[in-house]
């Protein structure tokens, strides 16, 4: 590890991570992260999804809720989900079975949810209220606050 992560993050590889416990629609989460000094999670490969999957497994209980906001919208084109910020392109997902299904209206922003014993991803109503899964760089030690 090359910093810390602040307090109510956890390091998770090269960055740290929280389960805000306020809920929110997805615009509101990414208002929240930043908040909070970071921005909606954005997963880029499958061992950065095991080490967030293994983290809110164990936060599943406290947060009481089976879905959880992570970064990514295809709200600008259908099927091209975009980091918040960034705007880059994603191209890792793991999509539940039949997802995305953009199935009602306003479903364009990327949640994480228990499917079965599985946490699966879904494209989602952007204003439905879920629990942000925010991500920020870890803190250099040299720095000093």
């Amino acid at each position: 590890m090359h910093g810390y992560c602040p307090a109510g993050f956890e390091a998770l590889g090269d960055h740290c991570y929280t389960i805000l416990k306020v809920m929110g629609s997805y615009a509101e989460g990414k208002t929240y992260c930043n908040m909070a000094g970071a921005s909606l999670a954005v997963i880029r490969s499958r061992e950065e999804e095991n080490l967030i999957d293994s983290y809110i497994r164990r936060h599943m209980s406290q947060i009481q809720s089976s879905q959880i906001w992570i970064g990514g919208s295809d709200i600008l084109q259908e099927g091209t989900f975009l980091a918040p910020g960034s705007q880059e392109v994603l191209t890792y997902f793991n999509w539940a079975p039949n997802e995305p299904d953009n199935a009602g209206p306003g479903q364009h922003c990327l949640n994480i949810f228990r499917d079965d014993s599985q946490l699966r991803w879904d494209d989602d109503n952007c204003e439905f209220d879920r629990f942000p899964m925010c991500q920020r760089e870890q803190v250099d030690q040299s720095v000093v606050g």
